[in-house]
């Protein structure tokens, strides 16, 4: 569920700073079209700025060639997987998805299958709702608050995603320690 409070705050944030008319639906359609945290918070500046579509082409890029990698050892577990449910699967492949994935004890491939897409589902469609809500928060409240004093409220909400992290390495590092490996 961390998907849906990292999407609302993306959400929030490309509404309230990239200067976009009718935001939620370009939150719903940047959420939909690339499944990545770090693409959603990071591409709310070049949007301000207006930047070419050539640039916000290889931010994605850049931003999201980690995934191919992480594709590359799905290989062997996804091997006759219908062609539109794999589409579905590489589509999704977010960092979070891959440990989830890639953890996964099933051995038979058809419940692994079940799990992998089940989990995919549920994760893309907690952030697209996230980001969507966060957008649409920001776009009520700016008919009774001042653009700019919304704006101002959401400096350093970019840190968020750094938090998470911070929050889930923690844990793990607490968890081998309580385990004492």
């Amino acid at each position: 569920m961390g998907y849906t409070t990292m999407g609302f705050v993306a959400g929030v944030l490309l509404a309230a700073k990239a200067g976009l008319h009718h935001a939620p639906v370009w939150a719903f359609l940047t959420s939909a079209a690339c499944v990545s945290g770090t693409f959603n918070f990071a591409i709310v500046q070049p949007v301000a700025e207006r930047v070419s579509i050539w640039s916000v082409a290889l931010l994605v890029l850049g931003i999201n060639f980690r995934y191919a990698f992480y594709g590359f050892t799905m290989l062997a577990r996804w091997r006759g997987v219908p062609l539109l449910q794999k589409l579905f699967l590489i589509h999704t492949l977010a960092d979070e998805n891959y440990a989830l994935e890639a953890a996964c004890r099933y051995k038979n491939p058809g419940a692994n299958l079940l799990y992998c897409l089940a989990l995919s589902a549920m994760n893309i469609s907690y952030w697209i709702l996230g980001t969507t809500a966060g957008a649409v928060a920001v776009a009520v409240l700016e008919g009774a608050l001042d653009p700019d004093v919304i704006r101002s409220h959401t400096d350093g909400m970019e840190f968020a995603m750094v938090a998470l992290f911070l929050v889930i390495f923690t844990d793990q590092i607490r968890e081998l320690l309580r385990h004492g490996k």
